[in-house]
């Protein structure tokens, strides 16, 4: 039996479909080691650090974390839940404007209703400058000073 080339796969296969591990290639446990073992880092950190060499058998690695997760559950840390940390950071960016404009509640609610487009680009903006951008802003396609 082949088992697909991908990391979703892979996963499904150490956590769920264990009896599967046999159908998982050299190949593949050498390419996915090292991104098993990042994640692996986020609830096992002493046992990631010790895999963690450059010149560690990779196959081995990945026969190692099947075997310590062999009679575990399906673990729900293992994936990071992106989605929920991006609607935070927007609504923390939508606070900021809120207060840096000193709107009411009423006023800003009006903003997010009628200029939408607007408030994405403050928001875009306030991003690029979280990540060091220095452009200058740009309102409506033209340049502010």
């Amino acid at each position: 039996m082949k088992i697909e080339n991908n990391i979703l796969e892979i996963s499904k296969v150490m956590f769920t479909n264990k009896h599967l591990w046999e159908h998982i290639t050299d190949e593949q446990k050498e390419q996915f080691f090292f991104i098993f073992n990042r994640y692996f880092s986020r609830k096992h950190l002493d046992l990631s650090l010790l895999l963690n060499d450059k010149g560690i058998d990779k196959v081995l690695g990945m026969d190692l974390w099947f075997s310590f997760m062999k009679d575990k559950p399906y673990p729900q840390w293992f994936w990071v839940k992106t989605k929920k940390q991006n609607q935070d950071e927007n609504e923390n960016l939508l606070d900021q404007i809120k207060n840096n404009n000193q709107f009411t509640k009423e006023e800003f609610d009006f903003i997010l209703n009628h200029y939408q487009d607007e408030i994405q680009e403050e928001i875009n903006y306030i991003k690029l400058q979280k990540n060091g951008d220095t452009r200058k802003k740009v309102v409506h396609g033209k340049s502010t000073k």
